[in-house]
Formats: structure tokens, C-alpha cells, sequence
């Protein structure tokens, strides 16, 4: 059979395109067709966000993106880093910065990939990183990263430091410094020092931001400053860019609630609604805050309410949504209200999410609801063959612990320990407590050697052992060399039971 020179021509067409697409370098070629196609940075961000459930490379899907023509702009490879960031896929953030870097973009952006090292491998990598850096690459904005990292790391030594080498090299000029030193005070418990933060601002003419004054909120709301608080709010009504900042009224609702004030935290959070109804700023996240907040001031109105809203706003609702409404049912005491959501949820999930059902649970434990509580987790436990499900054991052990009926509670332990799950030290409290008024030396002894599958013993366990010993008038040797061989400190209260019985 003879090809035409146009058959021929289309068959190495094809050969050489389909090379292109095999080929999975990670310097993306220059742009090979004089009128690129573009392509937006939404749909850019679906195909990146994609790489995690398809098991290829963010550089395999920008080269091939470029080897089909697409043309890629600086602005919306960034926006969508920094979407990624957001979900803390910084693997992915510094997969997409190298491929810039590499190839004919050429973006050195030293500031942001001190971000992503931070975020990846600690403060110690991120310190190296900077220091590593030649003069002429440390421009302002990267004392300015170095500095955030300290902050959230919770270094104020080392934050304040720099803090003042920046104010020598005259770098302290924006709000966005001072922001990171509030946000550090507010970390390490010392809310007071904002204010303070605020008036030198002010005396240095520099205007606060929205974050300033989310912030100076939320350190009135610890420091239960109510006077603080509206004086602040009354700062705020003044400028207009602050007016619909659903941020700072979600901050002022929030200090409301802590302060008790829940007539003016409800009224706050209508505004915030209102805001969210006119805003073209739409954010699921915006929405599960305001039901979560609803449900702190106890009104199951304002709940249902935003959640109406979130699902008209919405397409469909995910997991997480379901998830934080149900929380807010549960903190509601509402459960045919959780019953309601969850049906629904059931009849829509696309994939099933354990948190849901662990909620009812222990909704309906805390509610007495026994039976309902071991359907529900016979039907979850169908449902995930093959995976650990420790927390409804955990909201089991407690049912049963707070109506004294020890054997299920140590059965339903057990089975939480070896599911992979992890007890408070009230709760082992409670069964070592038993314990010693039942004079249970072998259900004491049981339960040291479940917490040593999977944790180390301390002191205060075998100070428990010791006194159900004691209790039982039994005498045992051996103890103190256990206790030495696994490295305990034996104070001088072990000291004391241990002579009352210990045989070697």
C-alpha cells in the first residue's frame, strides 16, 4: 500500500507528538507555536491540584501542558503555589517554583522559597537557607519572611532581633512587621503586648491593616477587655475598607462569645451574614466559620440559617461541610436535627468519611442512646473493612466508665489501643482508680500491659499499681527492678509503698 507525502506527513506528526507527551523532562521547552493557546489560572489550578490522587509530577503536567502550546504566565503559576500552600502541599508549591526557576520564566523569588523550606523542613533549614544567601539576594521582603517563620515558630528571641536589625536597615515601614510580632505575642500567651505593638505603630504614622485589627481584637477578647473591645470596634467604623471585612467581625463575635456576651455576638453575626450575602467574595470556608460560631452562642436558628445559605451558594456540599455542621448539631445538643443532616449526607456522599458517623456516636452516647450508638458503628464498621477505627471505642470506653461498668470500658480500651487510638490520663485515672478500691491487682497489672503496647509506663502508672498493691495487702517482688530497668523515678512516695510490699 503506497502513502501519500500528506498521509506520511500526518504519521510523523503523530509519532513526534506523541514523543513530546512521553517525554517527562523537567525544563519546560520553549514555547513552539507562534500563537500560544492560554489557558486560565482556574483551570491551571484543577489540573495541578489533580497530581496527588493521579500519581504524576507537577513538572509532568507543566511540561506537557507547554508541549501541547499552552501558554503559561508568572502571575497564575504563583496564584496557583500559593492556592497549594494553602493546603499545605509545599512539595508540590517547591515542584512548581523549581520548574519556573529552570526554565523560561526564570523567576528567583528567594522570599517565597524561604516560605515553602520553612513550611517543609522546620525554622533550622529555613535559617540555613537565608543565611546561605549572597548579600545582593537579600533584598527587604526576605528579613521580612525570616522574620514571619520566627514568629510562627514561636521564637520571640530571635524574632525580636531581627525585629531591630530590620529597624537599623530602616526595613520597618509596614504593617505587615508589626502584624507578625502581634500574631507571635498572641501565640506565646502574652496578648497584653499588643496594644502596645498598636501605639507604635500609630507613633511611626503607620496605618494599621485589617490583620492589625483582627488581631487587636482577638487580644481584647483574651484579656476580657469589653471596653477594650468596643473602643477598638468604634476605631474601626471609621474607615470605610474596614466596613465589610467579614474577618473582623467574625473576630468581634468570637471575643463576644468569650466574654459571655451573646446577645451582642448573635447581632454581630447577622452582620457578618449580610456581609457574606453581598459579597462576590465567596469562600465555603467563610460559611462553615459562621455555622461553627452560630453554634457557640446556642442558637440552633442561626445555624440552620447559614447553612441554608451555604448550600444555596454552593453546588454541592463536601464532606467538611457536612462534618462542621454536625459538629455544631452535636455542641447544639440537637439530635434530630443530626439525624436530619446526616440522612442527607448519606444519601449524597461521594466517598465515605468516618469523622461523620464518629460525631453521632458520640452524640448519641452522650444522649444514653446505647443502641442506636452500636448500630450506627456496626453499619460504619461494614462500610470500612480493614481500617482502624479507634474513636468510637475511645466514646464507648467513656459511656461505660461513667456508669461504672468497667469490664466494657477496659474490652472497649483494648480495642481502642489496638486500633491505634490514645487515652487522656483522666480516663486511665478512672481505671486505675477502680482498680485499687476493688483491690484488682490482676486488672491493674492487665491494664499496665496494654498502655506498654504502646507507650512507655511513668511514674504515675506505677504509683497506681503500687497503691492497688497496697490496697489488696499484697506482697509481689521484682516491682522496684522493673521500675529501674524501664528507667522511672522513684520518688519518695514509691519509696514508701514499695516497703509495704515489696518481697525482694
Amino acid at each position: 500500500m503506497k502513502l501519500s507525502i500528506r498521509s506520511t506527513t500526518n504519521l510523523l506528526s503523530g509519532k513526534f507528538g506523541l514523543l513530546r507527551r512521553l517525554s517527562t523532562t523537567a525544563t519546560p521547552p520553549q514555547q513552539w507555536q507562534e500563537n500560544p493557546i492560554k489557558i486560565n489560572k482556574v483551570q491551571l489550578y484543577s489540573k495541578l491540584s489533580e497530581v496527588g490522587s493521579t500519581g504524576q509530577k507537577v513538572t509532568d503536567v507543566l511540561h506537557n501542558l507547554t508541549t501541547d502550546g499552552f501558554k503559561l504566565d508568572n502571575a497564575d503559576l504563583i496564584f496557583c503555589l500559593k492556592k497549594l500552600r494553602q493546603y499545605r502541599r509545599y512539595n508540590h508549591c517547591l515542584e512548581i517554583l523549581d520548574w519556573m526557576e529552570k526554565g523560561s520564566i526564570h523567576l528567583r523569588d528567594h522570599a517565597l522559597r524561604l516560605n515553602l523550606i520553612y513550611n517543609l523542613k522546620g525554622i533550622e533549614e529555613a535559617e540555613l537557607y537565608f543565611f546561605d544567601l549572597p548579600p545582593e539576594a537579600k533584598r527587604p521582603f526576605i528579613y521580612g519572611t525570616l522574620l514571619n517563620c520566627y514568629c510562627s515558630s514561636k521564637k520571640p528571641v530571635k524574632a525580636l532581633a531581627l525585629f531591630r536589625k530590620m529597624d537599623e536597615m530602616n526595613l520597618v515601614s509596614s504593617s505587615l512587621i508589626f502584624d507578625n510580632l502581634m500574631s507571635l505575642y498572641m501565640k506565646i500567651g502574652q496578648p497584653e503586648k499588643v496594644r502596645t505593638l498598636v501605639e507604635e505603630m500609630k507613633q511611626r504614622n503607620i496605618p494599621l491593616s485589617n490583620v492589625s485589627y483582627h488581631i487587636l481584637l482577638q487580644s481584647c477578647g483574651h484579656l476580657k477587655d469589653l471596653w477594650g473591645l468596643e473602643q477598638v470596634m468604634a476605631e474601626v467604623e471609621k474607615h470605610s475598607f474596614l466596613k465589610n471585612d467579614w474577618k473582623i467581625y467574625s473576630s468581634l463575635a468570637t471575643a463576644y462569645i468569650n466574654l459571655g456576651e451573646i446577645e451582642k455576638a448573635v447581632s454581630t453575626l447577622r452582620k457578618l451574614e449580610e456581609i457574606l450575602d453581598y459579597s462576590n467574595f465567596l469562600d465555603r470556608i467563610t460559611y462553615l466559620h459562621l455555622i461553627s460560631l452560630s453554634a457557640r452562642t446556642g442558637n440552633k436558628d442561626l445555624v440552620f440559617q447559614a447553612w441554608g445559605k451555604l448550600k444555596s451558594k454552593f453546588m454541592e456540599c463536601h464532606n467538611r461541610s457536612y462534618l462542621i455542621m454536625l459538629q455544631a448539631l452535636s455542641k447544639l445538643d440537637d439530635i434530630e436535627g443530626l439525624k436530619m443532616v446526616f440522612a442527607e449526607w448519606e444519601s449524597r456522599y461521594k466517598s465515605y468519611d468516618i469523622r461523620l458517623p464518629n460525631v453521632l456516636i458520640h452524640a448519641y452516647l452522650m444522649h444514653g442512646m446505647l443502641e442506636a450508638a452500636e448500630l450506627l458503628f456496626k453499619e460504619t464498621i461494614s462500610r470500612n473493612v480493614g481500617q482502624k477505627l479507634w474513636y468510637p471505642h475511645i466514646c464507648f470506653m467513656n459511656y461505660y466508665l461513667e456508669r461504672k461498668q468497667f469490664d466494657s470500658a477496659l474490652m472497649h480500651m483494648e480495642a481502642a489501643y489496638s486500633n491505634g487510638g490514645k487515652l487522656s490520663s483522666d480516663k486511665l485515672d478512672s481505671l486505675f482508680e477502680h482498680f485499687v478500691q476493688e483491690k484488682d491487682t490482676c486488672g491493674a497489672e492487665k491494664l499496665c500491659n496494654m498502655l506498654k503496647n504502646v507507650q512507655a509506663l511513668d511514674s504515675k502508672s506505677y504509683l497506681w499499681l503500687l497503691q492497688t498493691y497496697v490496697a489488696a495487702g499484697k506482697e509481689i517482688s521484682g516491682l522496684r527492678q522493673r521500675m529501674e530497668e524501664e528507667g522511672i523515678n522513684i520518688s519518695s512516695e514509691h519509696e514508701e509503698l514499695l516497703s509495704k510490699i515489696d518481697r525482694s
